[in-house]
């Protein structure tokens, strides 16, 4: 019983070991160290081993995903965390031999689960979104998954390393202290594509900030889109950019009509540039909706090609469940389900198309491979206000990150309080923003043309990768177990 417990503890270690691998404090090289200590518990007692992944990965989802308190309280924040550490454990259930090619099967698939279900998927803990670290670039090849088996293999390096040196095999553990320094090394050297040619346009991001006490709803609302048009008209780099982009909620006063929508188009036609803009409206159709629109200088609102968030987040814009939600906590009443958008809008300016991706959008696997196929440059608009100084914000820039390396796309990623930055075609981030403090940040951008390795995988890098491995863990733990038998 003690040894039992001893695991149980190590494994709530493992799993708060893996919280820190993730932004803002991006040690990385606690991610394969912590899959390793979960790998060498779980062998420990293979039968048993899904309570420790499961004890793992619900201390990882309620450290990583604290930050979903702040706006709807603790009580959908625990849920969250533990249907997410459920989802992941589902496969593990089938794992029994302490097969390595098991376990990584088994992990990938837990990722997987967790990226579609339940309500589309919270992917947010995916260690392939960890956003640095030598294994980084293994996104241009095939997306987050790769990234996730490469820190895998390395911890069955750490896991091999230790276990050698439980049995005294000191010049084994040594070479295989070399193996993981030299693995470590050439995967730093996987290269990327970066694209600094063909069509560019000079993109002004605008984070407006947004003001935190002493308003009402309704007079705060008006003060962001007030702050957003402050700063793009008296900024003096505004004037030598093509195209100015807003944040998601930048106006959350429907954008479509007066006098919001008169503000706006008299901000174009005094800059005399485009603006990309993030806001919620009542009238770009049925029912509430999170929109992007393009505002035109001569032309004013183009109200043929509005965006509407096609993936909405569940539990902040539309509320699964709501009868259930209300009794545990009286936040759930603030929420208003919101109607989804199931179709794609690009913009074109001087050759270059560019693309909207409104926030928990960049999560999507599916949806970040449809709009990469369709638009050289991604525009991630994204409200971070709700969350405070949480890690939010920079998760979801590392998250970006790792998305424009998957697909070989610059990304501005731009928010209404931080953090935003540009990042280029290889995922080297520039002009980072802080957490609150008004800002805008200019750049040239050269949209990316080129399809990457990973998009070019049938079904999907997440999918097939997942399969394949799936399918050689499976056949694996069978030849484990005949030989066992022989």
């Amino acid at each position: 019983m003690s040894h039992r417990l001893g695991r149980f503890l190590l494994s709530v270690l493992a799993g708060a070991s893996l919280s820190f691998a993730f932004a803002p404090w991006y040690l990385w090289w606690l991610a394969p160290i912590g899959v390793a200590l979960i790998f060498a518990i779980s062998r420990i007692d293979s039968r048993r081993g899904y309570q420790y992944v499961f004890l793992a990965a619900l201390t990882l989802e309620v450290i990583h995903l604290h930050w979903t308190s702040v706006y709807v309280g603790a009580a959908p924040w625990l849920i969250l965390a533990l249907a997410e550490a459920l989802f992941f454990t589902l496969p593990f259930l089938l794992w029994r031999s302490g097969s390595r090619w098991g376990y990584l099967a088994a992990w990938l698939a837990g990722e997987w689960l967790i990226s579609r279900a339940p309500y589309g998927g919270f992917g947010w803990s995916r260690i392939g979104f960890i956003g640095s670290g030598p294994t980084l670039n293994f996104a241009y090849w095939g997306g987050p998954t790769l990234i996730v088996i490469a820190n895998v293999l390395l911890a069955f390096m750490i896991y091999q390393f230790l276990h050698l040196l439980s049995l005294g095999e000191r010049l084994k553990a040594s070479s295989t202290v070399l193996t993981i320094i030299a693995s470590t090394i050439l995967c730093t050297l996987v290269p990327v594509t970066h694209t600094e040619s063909g069509e560019s346009i000079t993109i002004s991001g605008v984070q407006g900030n947004v003001p935190r006490l002493g308003l009402d709803f309704n007079a705060q609302r008006e003060a962001v889109l007030r702050n957003h048009i402050k700063l793009t008209l008296g900024d003096p780099n505004i004037p030598s950019s093509d195209l100015v982009v807003w944040p998601e909620n930048a106006s959350d006063v429907d954008p479509l009509t007066p006098p919001a929508r008169d503000a706006i188009e008299g901000t174009s036609q005094t800059i005399g540039k485009p603006i990309l803009l993030g806001g919620v409206s009542r009238t770009a159709g049925s029912g509430l909706r999170n929109i992007s629109l393009w505002v035109d200088p001569s032309e004013g609102v183009d109200e043929s090609s509005i965006y509407t968030k096609r993936h909405l987040a569940p539990f902040g814009e539309y509320l699964p469940l709501r009868a259930i939600a209300e009794l545990i906590t009286d936040s759930a009443q603030r929420i208003e389900d919101m109607t989804p958008g199931s179709a794609e809008e690009v913009y074109s300016l001087k050759g270059a198309f560019i693309t909207p991706v409104i926030c928990f959008e960049v999560l999507d696997d599916q949806l970040l491979t449809e709009k990469s196929a369709r638009a050289g440059i991604l525009a991630v608009q994204t409200n971070s206000a709700t969350f405070g100084s949480t890690p939010q914000s920079a998760q979801q820039l590392a998250i970006s990150r790792v998305r424009s390396i998957e697909h070989a796309r610059p990304i501005i990623s731009i928010s209404t309080s931080g953090v935003s930055a540009f990042i280029d075609s290889s995922g080297e981030i520039s002009q980072e923003t802080e957490i609150f403090k008004p800002a805008v940040i200019t750049q040239e951008v050269f949209a990316g043309k080129a399809t990457s390795p990973s998009d070019r995988i049938p079904g999907g890098s997440a999918t097939t990768l997942t399969v394949v491995f799936a399918l050689v863990g499976g056949l694996a733990s069978v030849t484990r177990k005949r030989r066992e038998r022989d």
